[in-house]
């Protein structure tokens, strides 16, 4: 038998001995038991030819004291079974014991052994090159890249691109850009190597630098795709946005069969917001490929997002006809049925979506419920999400509680928040939640508890200096010490229509209605909010200029004729509607 199947016989038996040894005491016993924990094994493993009882156990001691959580006992074992066996599974073993048990130096005395066992192997390179780069020796890391590199063209991959992640991964950007300076040498003829180049100097910022190298790059391999497509994106980072699109046009031009420039000339035209021009590249590649999933994926969204339904539906469909993106399709078919007031289609869809899109599915489902009056029910189903969905939860929590908000079940939705504060003491999401459903509440008392809480840790936080402020401007006559925390937050977020809208509101309440008009006019030019619709309305109609108040309250509800804030002051007022 050879060394290596045997070295991987003692690992399986090793994890069958757990078995029978459940219990390894604490303290200074532990040495004893482990080895009378492997005594057994030995006395069985003695007639395997090849292995000696010093290796068996070696083996056996590491890896039980893996299992039970002993990193450092179990490298010290595990590299001693690996120097006497020479066997390369054996050395990336302890390699990945001293990586788990925080031990750089450790790990990187066994990774050292695994490249002398297997100088050949590029997993043994590529960590070995990581922990010298984190001990900042440079020199040895850069002769580990170039056997990365090496080897990894060796085997159809690129090179150089290893290198440069494994560069990125382990230091700052810039000590990266001057490894893979080191690294490529200034005489290469490898396109790839100035690409890797190009595309580190870009991470690192140093973008006429990455310009340089891009073209080098281009120099060598004039039809690069990857080349291509950096330029561009190095031109727009450098405030260059029209020769980048000129550029990536102009390569698209030359070679319109390229499906692959095509679409990140369609992908920029998407983010330059014309989407009609990414439409008509993403249709001319579709008749060249029909069958090509990304392309008709790309002219579902695109038709989405422009509300032509049934065209994006046509696309849509045909991805979950032929298993593409079945998911992702059926999620986006789901949110089409929504727009279309088709709640039974859009939970059929949803239901069916697995994968990434699960999570975001299964919200869709709760909220359609909790619309269509099955309140336990979508509760019901945030809940199972919490326990399958774990990482999540207090994203659930909220969502919970909000669609109770929503029903105006603000006492119910001051008993989820607090049961998930239990759990998640001091999240900072869900004390602001909280103290806003206070506000609802007419609970000043709480709102300001929770509010405070979060700024006693970050006194910073705009939402909560404005929630507080703008509780205080609505619902007590603490006007001045209101106004002191929404221009606080105006401060850190001078644009924000919300703080604008506070600001309004409490000049407002302090009879400054021009100053009010001032701020109340710039919050709804950035934001056609319904609260802020409300507001204005009152200024004007106090102003005088009760015909365009009118206006405003009509136009808001015409936008959203479920808000909860215009029918209010317009009753309030004595306004008709």
């Amino acid at each position: 038998m050879h060394i290596n199947r045997q070295i991987k016989h003692l690992l399986i038996l090793s994890c069958l001995l757990l078995s029978a040894c459940s219990s390894i005491p604490p303290g200074p016993q532990r040495a004893a038991v482990l080895e009378e924990d492997a005594g057994t094994p030995t006395r069985q493993a003695q007639a395997t030819d090849g292995l000696s009882e010093e290796l068996i156990y070696n083996t056996l001691t590491g890896e039980i004291a893996a299992q039970r959580g002993h990193s450092k006992f179990a490298f010290e074992h595990a590299l001693q079974a690996a120097r006497e066996s020479r066997d390369e599974s054996a050395a990336e073993r302890a390699t990945g014991l001293g990586l788990q048990a925080n031990m750089p130096e450790a790990a990187l005395s066994a990774a050292t052994l695994w490249v002398d066992i297997s100088p050949q192997s590029l997993k043994a390179h590529q960590i070995t090159a990581v922990l010298y780069i984190r001990k900042s020796d440079f020199s040895r890391a850069i002769h580990h890249l170039q056997q990365v590199v090496e080897i990894a063209n060796s085997q159809g991959l690129s090179g150089y691109l290893q290198a440069a992640a494994i560069a990125e991964k382990s230091a700052a950007p810039d000590q990266a850009l001057l490894i893979m300076q080191q690294l490529v040498k200034e005489e290469s003829q490898d396109a790839q190597a100035f690409y890797a180049l190009a595309l580190t100097a870009n991470h690192a910022k140093q973008h006429s630098l990455a310009l340089q190298y891009v073209d080098r790059s281009l120099s060598l391999e004039p039809a690069s795709n990857q080349s291509l497509v950096l330029k561009t994106q190095i031109l727009i980072n450098m405030d260059q946005r029209e020769q980048g699109v000129a550029f990536i046009k102009r390569a698209y031009e030359d070679s319109p069969d390229n499906a692959h420039l095509g679409k990140a000339y369609a992908r920029l035209l998407i983010e330059m917001n014309k989407p009609e021009a990414a439409l008509a590249i993403y249709q001319t590649l579709y008749e060249q490929d029909p069958d090509d999933g990304d392309i008709t994926f790309s002219l579902g969204i695109i038709n989405l997002q422009m509300e032509r339904y049934e065209n994006a539906k046509e696309y849509l469909q045909k991805l979950v006809d032929g298993r593409q993106k079945r998911n992702q399709a059926s999620f986006y078919l789901g949110m089409i049925a929504e727009e279309e007031k088709r709640p039974k289609q859009a939970l059929a869809w949803y239901s069916r979506v697995e994968g990434k899109n699960l999570v975001d599915a299964q919200v869709r489902i709760a909220k359609i419920l909790a619309d269509q009056g099955n309140l336990n029910q979508a509760r019901e189903t945030l809940q199972r999400l919490r326990i399958t969905q774990s990482p999540h939860e207090v994203k659930f929590y909220i969502i919970e509680a909000e669609l109770l908000r929503e029903a105006r079940d603000y006492e119910t939705a001051h008993q989820v928040y607090t049961k998930a504060l239990e759990i998640f003491e001091d999240n900072t999401d869900l004390l602001y939640a909280r103290g806003l459903n206070a506000a609802d509440l007419k609970r000043i008392d709480l709102l300001e508890k929770d509010l405070r809480k979060i700024l006693d840790t970050q006194p910073k936080h705009a939402d909560a200096l404005n929630a507080l402020g703008y509780t205080l401007a609505d619902q007590t006559n603490r006007l001045q010490e209101a106004k002191e925390y929404i221009g606080q937050a105006l401060e850190l977020k001078p644009k924000s229509p919300a703080i604008l809208d506070s600001m309004g509101w409490v000049e407002f309440r302090l009879g400054n209605l021009e100053t009010a008009l001032e701020f109340l006019n710039r919050a709804a030019e950035l934001s056609p909010d319904a609260e802020i619709a409300s507001h204005l309305g009152e200024v004007l109609w106090h102003l005088g200029q009760r015909q365009r108040a009118i206006e405003i309250w009509n136009a808001a509800n015409e936008r959203d004729p479920d808000n909860r804030f215009i029918k209010p002051v317009m009753k309030r007022l004595g306004v008709e509607n």
